[in-house]
C-alpha cells in the first residue's frame, strides 16, 4: 500500500504517519526528517523562514528514499501540484501509483495554538508542547537540555506557513480527490488514528 498524509502545519501528520506505518507495516518517509538531517545553509534558511524548498531538490531526496519501496506512507510530500505530478510520473514508470491520500483537517486557530506552544530541546531535539505534553521542568528537557522555540514555531512564521498551505498545498488534495480520505484532525490522537484505520480498512 502506498499512502500520502497531508495536512496543515501541526495537524499531527508525523504522529499519525508513524502509527499508520506500524499498523500496516509501511515505511514512514518524512521530508521534514530528511532535510533536518542535511547540513546545508540554503536548506536551513528555507526551513527557518517557513518557505517551501525547490521542487527538484525535494524530489531528488524523496526519490532516493522511495527507490524499490513497495509499501510506504509519505509525510510532508507532495506539497504542490507540480511535486504531485513528479511523484505520479515516477511511480507510473514503475507500474505503480498512490493508493490513498489521508487529509487531516485542522482550523487555523488550532494550528497557531499548537505550534506556538511547541518547544524543542537544544541538545537532543525532543519536542514538547506546553499545553498537551509539557516538559518535566520549566524550559528544561528530560535530558537536561535547554528548551527553545524554533523560528518556524513563532506566530508570524506559522501564519505565513498556513497561507502557503492554503494557496499551494490545498490544490494537491483536489489533484488526488478520487483517492481522498478526510479526517477531522482536531480530535484526540487516538480518535484520529482509529478513524483513519477504519476508513482504510473499509477501502480494502
Amino acid at each position: 500500500m502506498k499512502l500520502l498524509i497531508i495536512g496543515p502545519p501541526a495537524s499531527g501528520k508525523g504522529t499519525q504517519a508513524e502509527k499508520i506505518a506500524e499498523n500496516f507495516e509501511l515505511e514512514h518517509i518524512s521530508t521534514g526528517d530528511i532535510f533536518r538531517k542535511i547540513n546545508d545553509e540554503e536548506i536551513s534558511q528555507h526551513l527557518a523562514s517557513g518557505k517551501l524548498l525547490p521542487d527538484e531538490l525535494v524530489f531528488k531526496a524523496v526519490k532516493e528514499k522511495l527507490d524499490e519501496k513497495e509499501n510506504f506512507i509519505l509525510d510532508g510530500y507532495p506539497r504542490n501540484v507540480n511535486q504531485a505530478k513528479m511523484l505520479d510520473k515516477f511511480l507510473e514508470e514503475r507500474n505503480s501509483k498512490i493508493d490513498y491520500i489521508i487529509y487531516l483537517k485542522v482550523s487555523e486557530e488550532t494550528i497557531i495554538k499548537r505550534m506556538t506552544s511547541r518547544r524543542t530541546c537544544k541538545e537532543c531535539g525532543k519536542t514538547y508542547n506546553l499545553i498537551t505534553s509539557p516538559p518535566p521542568e520549566e524550559n528544561k528537557c528530560e535530558c537536561g537540555g535547554k528548551l527553545i522555540q524554533r523560528e518556524d514555531d513563532k506566530e508570524e512564521v506559522v501564519r505565513d506557513r498556513v497561507k502557503i498551505f492554503k494557496k499551494i498545498t490545498q490544490p494537491v488534495i483536489d489533484h488526488y480527490i478520487n483517492k481522498l480520505i478526510a479526517v477531522d484532525g482536531e480530535l484526540s490522537i487516538d480518535e484520529v488514528y482509529e478513524k483513519i484505520v477504519e476508513l482504510l480498512n473499509n477501502q480494502s
